[in-house]
């Protein structure tokens, strides 16, 4: 993984010629080997299920939290992949994501119950009448979204070492 974040440009969107979403935003990609069939937008999480623990952390597949093994996003997938090809992953910045309907700009994400799709994090209920399930927060939602499609997010990066 990289060890280092260099920052190439300075410049915002409108005075850069030929200025792209790419510009300034610090994204981190890192390659990985698809274990399943991965979207372009998907959010991925390493397969667990691979037996050698090196695989673990070098295959990914598609986040599912009814997948208890895939509930941890580690990025979104910058191109489609097939089982055994490589596919480049966000890992920290810019990204269009598969995201649930109606998700609006600001909403914390996290893996929901349809593969590869973000949803939005519930809220907890502090009062004690419900408990409710606060699965890690993967994304920061950047527009509003109305229908299920891909959205521009900011990807928090973890500090977990």
């Amino acid at each position: 993984m990289a060890t280092q974040n260099l920052l190439q440009r300075l410049d915002v969107a409108a005075d850069t010629t030929g200025s792209s979403v790419d510009a300034s935003d610090r994204r981190i990609i890192e390659v990985f080997v698809a274990a399943g069939t991965i979207v372009a937008g998907d959010c991925v999480a390493f397969d667990l299920s691979q037996s050698d623990n090196s695989d673990k952390v070098l295959k990914v597949v598609q986040s599912n939290k009814s997948a208890g093994a895939t509930i941890l996003g580690v990025g979104i997938a910058l191109e489609a992949a097939s089982s055994g090809d490589t596919v480049k992953v966000c890992i920290r910045g810019i990204a269009s994501a598969n995201v649930d309907t109606g998700v609006a700009a600001g909403n914390r994400l996290q893996v929901g119950t349809t593969a590869g799709r973000l949803f939005v994090a519930a809220d907890i209920d502090e009062g004690g009448s419900a408990t409710v399930n606060q699965l890690p927060i993967m994304r920061l939602q950047l527009e509003q979204s109305l229908v299920t499609l891909l959205m521009y997010m900011y990807f928090l990066s973890s500090s977990v070492k």
